[in-house]
């Protein structure tokens, strides 16, 4: 368990939020959710800045071509590779166990510019899944992405949760769709007020971050 206790969150000298409190378990799916501008972001890469154990996915870097998926990965796990460029043994083990989770072992030697913008986000996901982080970050995953698309990455974070026990945190305004695969809903109101869901009560706590919705 997760414990982030009272944080005021800022964008330079506006406060964006005070007294932000959560809990993340272990296999827990989280949505964030709020208006443009509330602070998801913010609130995203402060976790990840602060706590070693969050790691923060990439969700809008371009498919290069000439990395097959495989090297894809490896390159982004370049913090827990040696001076060379080599993976150690136990990670070399999770990369491999990452792409089985993620259903990705047919395309790794696949160039990532041949990749669907789905398949690519899966492949951005196993980078985190590798580095064995406590807790993946997402920031808008499904953004641009089609139906068929959007509905296979919300799926996948769902089952990475449930098949590896880590707990994944994504922020997205594709409510609907999110909601299908959260255990729980953490919000920003227009007021700037923090909100922790039950999973009893995440509709409410989407009606309160959008009145209108």
């Amino acid at each position: 368990m997760i414990q982030i206790t009272g944080l005021t969150l800022s964008y330079g000298p506006k406060v964006l939020a005070r007294d932000i409190t959560f809990h993340i378990a272990p296999g827990e799916c989280l949505l964030l959710a709020g208006r443009n501008g509330c602070g998801k972001s913010t609130l995203l890469r402060y976790l990840s800045d602060a706590h070693a154990k969050f790691v923060l996915i990439p969700t809008n870097i371009p498919k290069v071509k000439g990395f097959t998926l495989e090297e894809f990965v490896r390159t982004g796990c370049f913090r827990e590779s040696n001076w060379a460029g080599k993976l150690n043994a136990q990670t070399e083990r999770r990369l491999q166990e990452s792409l089985k989770v993620l259903g990705l072992q047919a395309q790794a030697g696949q160039d990532i510019s041949t990749l669907s913008d789905g398949e690519f986000q899966k492949a951005c996901i196993a980078v985190g899944l590798t580095r064995q982080a406590d807790v993946l970050l997402l920031d808008e995953p499904t953004a641009f992405l089609d139906v068929e698309n959007r509905l296979m990455v919300l799926e996948t974070l769902r089952r990475v949760a449930d098949d590896t026990g880590m707990a994944v945190l994504f922020s997205s305004h594709d409510l609907h769709d999110s909601l299908r695969v959260a255990s729980r809903v953490l919000a920003f109101t227009p007021d700037g007020t923090f909100l922790e869901s039950a999973p009893d009560n995440m509709a409410q706590t989407i009606q309160a971050a959008f009145p209108t919705y």
